[in-house]
């Protein structure tokens, strides 16, 4: 290999690595985190036959951090609480760290992922902390967990208290911020369907439109090549 050909192998294997390095913008990077809650959550809303945006609105509840891009409130896969106010990770590596952190200083009760999933209460949902703050395997469990309580207490209402705590103080208050935040996204969602339907409908009718502007200059176009026949038949006739 010449010295020309070795000093371009080694420029473009460090731009390679500098691309690497640099990935997508931290704002892209963001906007993905906070969309793989909403999307694992409301997949797993269709399969355990949750009442639509139920579950979504727990999440919120739980792990909901302010998204100035949406101008509201979305749940964070990354989220940490132990004892008071959730802790927002940027990265998943970073959150296991934090809960690796207090699980050496003897913490166990902690809550984890978009659902807030507590380790010491349900020491058995996730066979890693990497699977436990996956938003998949965090909805599924919790959307698992929230579908028995209500085959238990008959009950969605009850089964969204239960979620949270057995103890009527606490649960009460819980359900009240869930079930507000509940309507709020029915209606967000119904809005956002009225939009589609609008856009549709305009839609639609500048097909039809066209297509009736089409058959029109068609129609003009038959009715002139009708008059040229007629006209070239009269020539010839003469």
């Amino acid at each position: 290999m010449s010295n020309a050909t070795q000093i371009w192998s080694i420029w473009f294997a460090a731009a390679l690595m500098t691309v690497a390095a640099w990935g997508p913008p931290a704002s892209a990077k963001a906007a993905i985190s906070t969309d793989l809650c909403e999307r694992s959550v409301l997949r797993e809303e269709r399969a355990q036959r949750i009442p639509a945006r139920l579950l979504h609105a727990i999440s919120i509840a739980e792990s909901g951090r302010w998204n100035k891009a949406r101008k509201e409130n979305t749940a964070w896969p990354w989220t940490v609480t132990s004892g008071g106010k959730g802790q927002y990770y940027p990265t998943k590596i970073a959150a296991i760290r934090a809960v690796q952190r207090l699980q050496r200083q003897g913490v166990r009760n902690i809550d984890v992922g978009c659902m807030q999933v507590n380790l010491r209460y349900h020491p058995k949902a996730f066979q890693s902390l990497d699977e436990a703050f996956d938003p998949t395997a965090n909805a599924r469990y919790a959307g698992r967990f929230l579908a028995q309580l209500h085959q238990e207490k008959r009950s969605w209402v009850q089964a969204v208290k239960h979620y949270h705590s057995a103890t009527r103080s606490l649960h009460m208050r819980y359900r009240a911020k869930v079930y507000k935040i509940w309507r709020a996204e029915r209606r967000k969602a119904r809005d956002e369907r009225n939009v589609k339907q609008l856009e549709n409908r305009r839609r639609n009718a500048a097909r039809y439109s066209r297509a009736d502007r089409i058959l029109a200059q068609n129609s003009v176009s038959a009715k002139r090549l009708d008059w040229l026949d007629r006209t070239t038949r009269r020539l010839l006739d003469k």
